[in-house]
């Protein structure tokens, strides 16, 4: 007998962790982000996501692949506007307990 098979091999997805870094050159206002956010919510792409202080943000998006979520981060109009930098990562998500996040913070349930 086999063993079974790992969670990791049934996954069908790419999870993405993308980290945004405010880029000191930008000279300009940044454009709006929350309705890209929105966006991504709707479209069922965004695990999660928060600032990271006031120059630096983060999400991470489950895509189809790692070139799904590179075009997804591309949209972002904070990396499009040259604001902020992306940095994406796919991320070897090995598991995540629900029962530790506060229930306010859950959307499109």
């Amino acid at each position: 007998m086999g063993r079974p098979p790992s969670r990791r091999s049934r996954l069908t997805a790419v999870y993405v962790f993308v980290q945004l870094a405010e880029r000191p050159d930008f000279r300009g206002e940044p454009p709006e982000h929350e309705p890209f956010v929105d966006s991504l919510v709707e479209r069922q792409l965004v695990l999660l996501g928060g600032s990271l202080g006031s120059d630096a943000a983060a999400y991470v998006l489950r895509c189809d692949s790692l070139a799904a979520a590179r075009a997804v981060v591309a949209e972002d109009p904070l990396v499009s506007s040259g604001a902020m930098t992306a940095t994406v990562t796919a991320w070897d998500l090995v598991g995540v307990d629900l029962r530790l996040v506060e229930p306010d913070l859950v959307v499109g349930s």
